[in-house]
């Protein structure tokens, strides 16, 4: 029978292909993984690492497990091995949001408000924890019944990049940290390309929010139309960098995002009949009203909020104060301020 110990020797092998390895697994043929590994020397450290992972209450799971995620499986390149910390949801209603890491101030909000709606009627949201977009779809999806999975370019036990160490934390105790590198790998760059293959692996289709031309999360779209996913984007200003990528793709086809019920036609119809739209329910009296009307769905700014209400600064400020611990705004570094 094989060992755990041994199909994650198969995974470490040098080339050797991932097809192959998968093929070999599948056969059930011990004496074609003994060949494959009969050179490998590092025995001694995964059973070291093993310890090591139980410790963290780390698992690994190879693509033979029921608890391996199924649509990953279903892709042809998918990694015989991966590390999860945290519970990977059973069911398949995955969806991926992607986007810069140098995201605006609106891109932010609109990815946290498109994962918290879609966790709130049970879909999982996965992304790659990196700086702007994907860490903001981490946070919406948090902010409702946690289903969410981070997929890393490094070694599980390393968090990258460190200033996202809360989330990471807070992602392991609430969904799941997933990795196809042993502990201590570091997120070279080579990797986040190999790590875009599964967060387009795992899901129904891929959301991207901002992208600029050359953006990573282009990569990730990509396989996701090679692995038949859908690829949704969310148009942007022609004059903005940020969403060169994101208008390219649907120039070449990708779909183009309205609203939250294009992403539940497209990825989950079972789900159409969900409501995933509601007003703003916040209870405001006239003052708070008015002054939340003086502010965009881009940020702005609160000189320009004082000056457009021909107020005083401490009474807007005071009211400012009120919208948000009503979640009504939010406020964003440099005394920006933008509607939820």
């Amino acid at each position: 029978m094989t060992n755990l110990c041994e199909i994650i020797a198969l995974s470490r092998i040098k080339g050797l292909s991932l097809f192959k390895k998968r093929e070999i697994l599948e056969s059930n043929d011990t004496g074609a993984l003994k060949n494959a590994i009969k050179d490998f020397k590092g025995f001694k450290e995964i059973e070291k690492e093993l310890k090591r992972l139980d410790d963290m209450n780390i698992e690994v799971l190879t693509i033979n497990d029921k608890e391996y995620p199924v649509l990953l499986k279903n892709i042809p390149d998918a990694p015989v091995v991966i590390y999860k910390k945290g519970r990977i949801p059973e069911e398949t209603k995955y969806i991926s949001i992607v986007g810069s890491r140098k995201a605006t101030y609106a891109g932010i909000n609109i990815s946290e408000k498109i994962a918290q709606t879609l966790s709130s009627i049970g879909i999982t949201v996965v992304s790659g924890l990196a700086r702007g977009i994907d860490a903001a779809a981490h946070r919406g999806a948090l902010n409702e019944k946690g289903k969410t999975v981070a997929v890393l370019g490094s070694g599980i036990d390393i968090c990258y990049p460190s200033e996202n160490y809360y989330l990471y934390e807070r992602i392991g105790r609430e969904g799941a940290i997933i990795s196809e590198y042993g502990l201590g790998e570091k997120p070279y760059p080579f990797r986040f390309p190999e790590r875009n293959r599964i967060i387009a692996g795992m899901s129904m289709g891929i959301v991207v929010v901002e992208a600029s031309a050359k953006s990573g999360s282009l990569i990730t779209a990509r396989l996701g139309l090679e692995y038949g996913r859908e690829v949704m984007a969310i148009p942007g200003s022609i004059f903005n960098e940020e969403y060169r990528g994101a208008n390219r793709l649907i120039k070449d086809g990708a779909r183009l995002i309205e609203g939250l019920e294009d992403i539940i036609a497209n990825c989950f119809p079972e789900l159409s009949g969900f409501s995933v739209y509601s007003e703003n329910k916040v209870d405001m009296d006239e003052e708070e009203s008015y002054i939340y009307n003086l502010i965009g769905n881009d940020k702005t700014h609160i000189d320009e909020i004082i000056d457009k209400s021909k107020r005083q600064a401490k009474e807007v400020m005071a009211i400012i104060t009120r919208l948000e611990m009503k979640e009504a705004i939010r406020q964003f570094p440099g005394g920006y301020y933008i509607k939820r």
